[in-house]
C-alpha cells in the first residue's frame, strides 16, 4: 500500500505538468479520432459488402430461375446441377440449391451435394414460394438469398444462393492490423516527439508556476530566467518583473511601516516589536531603557513651523543616534536600539547595559549634548531634554512594563524642574499611583460637590482695610482628604478639566461676592483664569455669558493671568480679554517677575494691575537683590500707571517696605490663610484692627499652597 501511494502520488504530481497533461490530452484525442475514423471506415464499408453480397445473390437467383425454370417444372434435374455447379465455381458462392414447389432441395451445387444432406422440407422457402416473396436469411459467415421461381406466372420452385462473407472477416482483420500499427506508431514515435515539443513549448509556464508557489509561500527573490520565445517568453518575463515590483513594493512598505521618515529610526512599531523580542521573549535577559523627551519642542513648531520642527528633529536624532553609538562602542559589547516614539520623544534600548551608574552618565551626556545649539539654515535653535531610565528585568518584566517606568521617571524628572536625568524607583511609581488616583478621583469632584472656592483677604496696604480678595479653589475628597492645589490643579489641566472647573470658580465667586455685598460690604474679588482656558475659542462669549447671569458689578471683578501665560501668546491673549475688559473687567498679570514678559508687552497689553509674585517678597529680608527688584516693580509699575499687589506677605516688615516703597494693595498670611466664605464675611464684618505681627514664624508654616 506504501508504494502504490507513493506512486500515485508521484502519478498527480507527474499529470500536474502543463507539457504532461498537454501531452496526454493530444494523444487521448488522436486514439478517439483514429479510433473513429477506423470505426466509421470499417462499418463503411462493411456496408457497402453486404450491400454488394446481396446485390450478387439477387443477380445470381434471378439468372437461374430465368435460365432454369422450365427445367424446374419438368424437374430436369440433370440440366439444373450443371447450372448450379457452375455458378458454385465462383468464389464468393458457397452455396446454390434449386427447391421445388414443395420446398423440396432437387438440385445443388457440387460442394453441397458432397458435404450435406439435402434437406427434406425448408418451411422457410416453403412459406416463400406460397407467398411469392423473396427470402433473406444471414448469418455472421454467410448471406443467403431465396427467390421463388414462375412459370406462366405460376410458382414451380424456387434459387437459394448462398454468399460468403469472408471479405467482411478479412475486411475487418485488416482494419485491426491497421488500427494497431497506428497504434504503435503513435505511442513509440508520435508521443514522445510530442511530448517533446510540448515540454519545450510550455516548460516556460512550469517555471511560471514554480516561481508563483514560492512567491505564495513568501519567497519573492525568484531567480527564473526567461527561456522561451512567443507568449510564454513573455509571460516568464511579465512574471519575473511583477515579481521584483512586488518584492521592491513590500519592502518599500515595511520601510514605511517601520521607519519614521523624518528622523530616519525605528518608528514606535518597530519599537515594540524589537523591545517585545529583548525583553518579553528573553525573560533571563538584562539592560536598560532609555526615554527622551524634548522640553518645550511645541514653541519651536509654532514659531518656526513644521518644517523647520521636522529638521530639527532629524538633526537631534543624528546627534543622539551618533553619541549612543560612540558611548557604547567604547564600553559595552552591545547593539543599541534607538527609536522615535512619538513626536518629540526618542527611546534608547541597551541590551546588557544594566549598570545603572553608566545609564546615567549616559544620559546625562545625551542631555548636555542635545543642549547644545542646532544650525538649521540661518537659524541656531536650542533644545533641551528631560530623560527617564528604567532596568530591566528589576523595573519590569516585559517591555510595556519598562517602558511604562521609563515613562514616569521622564515625567519626574520634567516636574523636578526639566533638562536632567531620573533613574526609576520606586517611589516613583507610588506617586504615579498617587496621581492617578487623583485623576481619576478629580474627574467627578464636580459632580460630588467637593470642590469648594477660599478667599484671602486683599488688603488696602495705606488703610490696612480690606477692599476685595482673591478667590482660591479647594479640594476636599471623603478618602484622599485635603487635596493641595498644586497637585490637582496641573493636573486637572492635562485631563482638560480645566475650563469646566474656572467657569466653577467663577460662578461660586461672583454668587459669593454678591451676598457680601448685599450685606453692605463694597468689595472686590480677584479670580484666576488658567493657561489652558485661553486655548478654547469660546473662552470670552462664555465668560462674558457667565458675568451677564450673575449680576455682579463688572467693575469689581478682576480676572488674574499668570506672566508665563501671557508670553506663550500675546496675541491670542490679547484678542480674547479685550472684549471682557470692555464691559469693565480688569486684568492683572499674576506672579510677576517669573515669566519673563518684556516692557513692550506690558506696554500694549490691556491689563490693569501687577501681582508681584510672593517669591520676591518673602525673601526681601535675605537678599539685597530681591528687595531692588521689588522696588524696580513699583516703580515701573508707577510709571505704567499700573496698580500693584504683593503678594506673600507674612511680617510687619515686609509690609512696612512694601507701604514705603509706593505698593498699592497686599494680601498674606499676615493677615488671613484662604478660608472658607462663612470665615471670610466673619472677618469683613469684624474687619481688620489689628495686625499681629508677634509670631511671623508661625505665619511661615501656613503658607498657601
Amino acid at each position: 500500500m506504501p508504494n502504490m501511494k507513493h506512486f500515485l502520488e508521484r502519478g498527480r504530481n507527474a499529470l500536474g505538468r502543463v507539457f504532461v497533461r498537454s501531452t496526454v490530452y493530444v494523444v487521448v484525442l488522436l486514439l478517439a479520432f483514429t479510433t473513429l475514423v477506423a470505426c466509421f471506415g470499417y462499418f463503411s464499408q462493411v456496408w457497402k459488402i453486404e450491400e454488394r453480397l446481396a446485390e450478387n445473390a439477387r443477380n445470381h437467383a434471378v439468372l437461374v430461375s430465368r435460365i432454369a425454370a422450365r427445367e424446374i417444372e419438368n424437374k430436369n434435374y440433370a440440366n439444373v446441377e450443371k447450372l448450379l455447379d457452375a455458378l458454385g465455381d465462383e468464389a464468393l458462392v458457397v452455396a446454390a440449391k434449386a427447391y421445388t414447389r414443395f420446398g423440396h432441395v432437387f438440385a445443388s451445387d457440387l460442394d453441397s451435394r458432397t458435404n450435406g444432406a439435402l434437406q427434406a422440407i425448408d418451411e422457410d422457402v416453403l412459406d416463400a414460394i406460397q407467398g411469392q416473396t423473396t427470402l433473406t436469411r444471414e448469418t455472421d459467415a454467410f448471406h443467403q438469398f431465396v427467390l421463388p421461381v414462375y412459370r406462366d406466372g405460376i410458382g414451380v420452385g424456387a434459387v437459394e444462393i448462398t454468399m460468403s462473407k469472408q471479405e467482411i472477416q478479412d475486411l475487418k482483420r485488416e482494419i485491426v492490423i491497421q488500427t494497431l500499427i497506428l497504434a504503435g506508431t503513435l505511442f513509440f514515435v508520435f508521443v514522445p516527439l510530442a511530448t517533446f515539443l510540448m515540454y519545450r513549448s510550455t516548460h516556460g509556464i512550469s517555471r511560471v508556476t514554480e516561481a508563483a508557489n514560492e512567491a505564495a509561500q513568501g519567497f519573492l527573490d525568484t531567480k527564473m530566467k526567461v527561456d522561451t520565445v512567443g507568449e510564454v517568453g513573455e509571460l516568464q518575463e511579465a512574471f519575473r518583473q511583477m515579481a521584483v515590483n512586488f518584492r521592491n513594493n513590500i519592502q518599500r512598505v515595511e520601510y514605511l511601516a517601520h521607519v519614521d521618515g523624518v528622523t530616519g529610526l525605528p518608528n514606535r512599531l518597530k519599537f515594540s516589536n524589537v523591545a517585545a523580542q529583548l525583553i518579553d521573549l528573553s525573560p533571563k535577559a538584562e539592560g536598560g531603557m532609555i526615554f527622551i523627551d524634548l522640553d518645550r519642542f511645541k514653541a519651536i513648531n509654532d514659531m518656526h513651523g513644521h518644517v523647520i520642527g521636522d529638521r530639527l528633529l532629524a538633526l537631534v536624532a543624528e546627534r543622539l543616534s551618533d553619541l549612543v553609538k560612540a558611548f557604547v562602542d567604547e564600553r559595552f559589547q552591545c547593539k543599541p536600539f534607538i527609536a522615535r516614539f512619538t513626536g518629540d520623544e526618542f527611546i534608547v534600548v541597551l541590551p546588557g547595559v544594566a549598570d545603572p551608574e553608566a545609564l546615567k552618565e549616559l544620559s546625562d551626556l545625551i542631555v548636555t549634548k542635545i543642549r547644545m545649539p542646532f544650525s538649521i539654515d540661518h537659524l541656531k535653535l536650542m533644545v533641551r531634554a528631560s530623560v527617564g531610565v528604567a532596568l530591566y528585568p528589576q523595573d519590569g518584566k516585559s517591555a510595556d512594563d519598562v517602558l511604562r517606568c521609563a515613562d514616569m521617571a521622564m515625567f519626574t524628572a520634567k516636574d523636578a524642574g526639566r533638562d536632567q536625568t531620573i533613574i526609576f524607583d520606586e517611589s516613583i511609581r507610588q506617586k504615579a499611583d498617587e496621581r492617578e488616583k487623583i485623576e481619576r478621583c478629580l474627574r467627578t469632584a464636580l459632580d460630588h460637590d467637593e470642590l469648594t472656592v477660599f478667599y484671602q483677604p486683599k488688603v488696602d496696604i495705606e488703610t490696612g482695610q480690606i477692599m476685595g480678595s482673591e478667590a482660591l479653589l479647594r479640594w476636599e475628597h471623603p478618602d484622599l482628604g485635603s487635596v493641595p492645589p498644586w497637585k490637582f490643579i496641573p493636573l486637572a489641566e492635562e485631563c482638560g478639566l480645566m475650563p469646566s472647573i474656572g467657569e466653577f470658580v467663577l460662578r461660586q465667586s461672583l454668587e459669593d461676592m454678591n451676598v457680601v455685598r448685599k450685606q453692605g460690604f463694597d468689595l472686590s474679588v480677584a479670580v484666576n483664569v488658567a493657561p489652558i482656558q485661553f486655548q478654547s475659542d469660546s473662552f470670552t462669549d462664555r465668560t462674558l455669558g457667565i458675568l451677564g447671569e450673575s449680576g455682579f458689578p463688572l467693575d469689581k471683578l478682576e480676572l488674574e493671568i499668570t506672566e508665563s501665560s501671557i508670553m506663550e501668546d500675546p496675541q491670542r491673549v490679547y484678542r480674547q480679554i479685550v472684549p471682557i475688559r470692555d464691559e469693565g473687567v480688569e486684568f492683572a498679570i499674576d506672579d510677576f517677575g517669573t515669566g519673563y514678559s518684556s516692557l513692550n508687552t506690558l506696554a500694549t497689553m490691556p491689563f490693569d494691575t501687577l501681582k508681584i509674585d510672593r517669591s520676591f517678597v518673602m525673601n526681601m529680608a535675605e537678599s539685597e537683590d530681591r528687595r531692588v527688584i521689588v522696588q524696580l516693580i513699583l516703580m515701573m509699575a508707577q510709571q505704567l500707571r499700573m496698580k500693584t499687589v504683593a503678594e506673600g506677605i507674612e511680617t510687619r516688615g515686609q509690609y512696612d517696605h512694601l507701604k514705603a516703597w509706593g505698593a498699592n494693595f497686599a494680601q498674606g498670611y499676615l493677615w488671613s490663610p484662604p478660608v472658607p466664605f462663612a470665615a471670610f464675611k466673619a472677618m469683613v464684618r469684624a474687619g481688620l484692627d489689628d495686625i499681629d505681627v508677634d509670631a511671623p514664624d508661625e505665619r511661615s508654616d501656613k503658607r498657601r499652597a
